[in-house]
């Protein structure tokens, strides 16, 4: 039989009925076997779809879970949020109430001086008959009394020394040469030259002759590009994602002063029109719009104080810097502050000036006070001399050891100034502190050396000043107490020994004039943007001004030092790379 259906198999021809029946029913067999392996296939596939659908279910419940702790979560940290910003209310109320009895206490300390002690420059004697006179060493003084000769013979000799410093000074303006405007046009400024021909002109039948030049300064308006730092991320060709270690290189970023939008030639612009040029920041906004660039106020005041907190460092660096001189001047400024609702309030920033290497200055805000309290802080355990004006806060350092005080010849002068047209007195006593200012100028313009200034300091200035206060005693008695005349007298009784003191050192300065110069920008600016915001505020004043009258000084543009400056990464600089970032270090 199985002969016959493998025959079959090859030759259907030789079949029987009964063979094919077989061969038929051994396929049918076969089918059903494949039939039931594939329903047993088709039965654990469906066991697996099963299993799935489980495992999707639980998935599914799993993500439930976790979008509902996540949903908890979302409610803590709301929470927290909440929690954080009454924190946060309670301690702005906290501060406020701080700035308010600190206020209080102020109005307290001031209304107290007001009652119970003198103010400004108004601590006068009531007679000059107390008066001890100069507080010079006694040898010198006999050596200055000894070696000065007749008054008129001093004033004389000072005054013809006066006439030909004018003479070489006009001789030196007359020889100068050059254009009308050689002065303030460079020689390599850049020229675009524009040819205009005359009409009718017909270059194949003419030839030119000759130019007619007409030159004009002109002016390209300031412009905006946004700096675009496209960091390239980059790995080897070879490298392949199944490497255990792939190395990645990417360029660093480029960190400045501030993290803002504004780049540093930016902020430079918005400084140093702020506080050179006086622009507030509402006016430099309006005149941005004309360039298509609408930047909120709010936003420039923002990077402003950024500024000012990235400049910090390098500002306390400044101030410790100036302390180290043995010579300061010192002055004060008012500052209107807005840091009551509808209201102002005037407040003080605190000049000082390295008066002796030229260093430059630095400014002091705090919190607005005038007190004694202020300048006892600023030179605690300071040696050296100070230069200041009449203001009786500073008449505590009078009798501090190491501390040399000296007063200002330029406020006394002022005090007579506006009555010599009406009081021969007065008239008399300006022109000798005038012939005290001729002999000045007359040293700076030989470039005498501070032995040579002491010596003639000593044979011609100590005798004026000792003749000028021998007569205002004298005149004093003419007036009746009250009268400005008599006022005016008695303030320079009352600052004399401290303002004759100039003479016995080459070092020092006549009067107070330098630290007053370096004030008036700030004079300058409050008139224009009138006051400031906060104490936050003027304390970024005192930092601006700082650094602008630095630059000043050190004969450097603000703007540049600043774009320089500003572009390095200062908050994460150590102190030895800050400081040769002051401007008395740039270069």
């Amino acid at each position: 039989m199985n002969t016959s259906n493998n025959k079959t198999a090859s030759n259907y021809h030789f079949l029987t009925r009964e063979d094919v029946i077989n061969l038929l029913e051994q396929k049918d067999m076969e089918l059903k076997s494949k039939d039931v392996e594939l329903k047993s296939k088709n039965v654990e596939l469906k066991s697996k779809n099963v299993e799935l659908k489980q495992k999707d279910v639980e998935l599914k419940s799993k993500n439930v879970e976790l979008k509902q702790k996540d949903a908890e979560v979302k409610v803590k940290d709301v929470e927290i949020k909440q929690k954080d910003a009454e924190l946060k209310q309670k301690d702005e109320e906290l501060k406020q109430k701080d700035a308010e009895l600190a206020r209080k206490s102020q109005r307290i300390l001031e209304l107290e001086r007001m009652v119970f002690g003198r103010r400004s420059e108004k601590r006068l004697p009531e007679s000059p008959n107390g008066w001890a006179g100069l507080f010079f060493d006694k040898d010198w003084a006999k050596e200055g009394k000894q070696l000065s000769g007749e008054i008129p013979t001093i004033i004389k000799e000072v005054e013809k020394q006066a006439k030909q410093r004018r003479e070489a000074s006009r001789n030196a303006r007359s020889t100068r040469k050059g254009k009308p405007y050689a002065s303030y046009v460079p020689n390599d400024i850049e020229r675009v030259v524009t040819e205009i021909y005359p009409d009718g002109y017909d270059e194949n039948r003419m030839v030119i002759i000759g130019h007619d030049k007409t030159e004009h300064l002109c002016l390209r308006p300031s412009s905006f590009y946004v700096k675009v730092e496209d960091r390239i991320v980059c790995r080897l060709k070879d490298a392949k994602p199944t490497d255990a270690k792939i190395d990645i290189l990417e360029a660093p970023l480029q960190k400045q002063a501030v993290d803002c939008f504004a780049d540093a030639s930016l902020l430079a612009e918005i400084i140093t029109g702020k506080f050179v040029y006086h622009l507030p920041e509402y006016r430099q906004s309006t005149r941005w719009k004309e360039h298509g660039i609408n930047i909120p106020t709010s936003t420039i005041n923002n990077w402003v104080h950024s500024t000012a907190n990235a400049l910090y460092p390098l500002y306390k660096l400044q101030a410790k810097l100036i302390l180290q001189s043995p010579y300061l001047q010192v002055d004060e400024t008012s500052v209107q502050v807005a840091d009551r609702k509808g209201k102002t309030r005037k407040g003080y920033l605190w000049g000082v000036r390295d008066a002796l290497h030229c260093r430059g200055v630095f400014f002091h805000w705090k919190e607005g006070s005038r007190s004694g309290a202020v300048p006892d802080e600023l030179f605690k355990g300071y040696h050296g001399a100070i230069q200041s004006d009449g203001y009786e806060a500073y008449s505590r350092f009078e009798n501090v050891q190491g501390i040399e005080l000296l007063g200002c010849m330029a406020h006394v002068r002022r005090k007579f100034e506006h009555l010599l047209t009406n009081d021969k007195n007065a008239a008399h006593i300006v022109k000798m502190i005038a012939v005290l200012y001729e002999l000045e100028a007359n040293l700076k313009h030989s470039n005498a050396s501070y032995e040579e200034i002491q010596a003639e300091r000593k044979s011609k200035a100590y005798p004026i000043l000792r003749t000028l206060e021998a007569y205002m005693k004298e005149v004093h008695k003419e007036y009746l107490p009250g009268e400005a005349m008599e006022k005016a007298l008695r303030y320079a009784f009352s600052v004399w020994i401290r303002v004759s003191r100039y003479v016995q050192d080459g070092r020092f300065n006549i009067d107070n004039n330098l630290m007053e110069q370096a004030i008036r920008p700030i004079t300058l600016g409050r008139k224009n943007y009138l006051f400031c915001g906060n104490n936050e505020g003027a304390e970024n004043n005192a930092i601006f001004y700082t650094f602008m009258a630095c630059c000043r000084e050190a004969k450097i543009e603000p703007n540049i030092w600043l774009r320089q400056v500003l572009a390095k990464p200062l908050l994460d600089m150590e102190d030895e790379e800050l400081i040769k970032l002051l401007p008395i270090n740039y270069k």
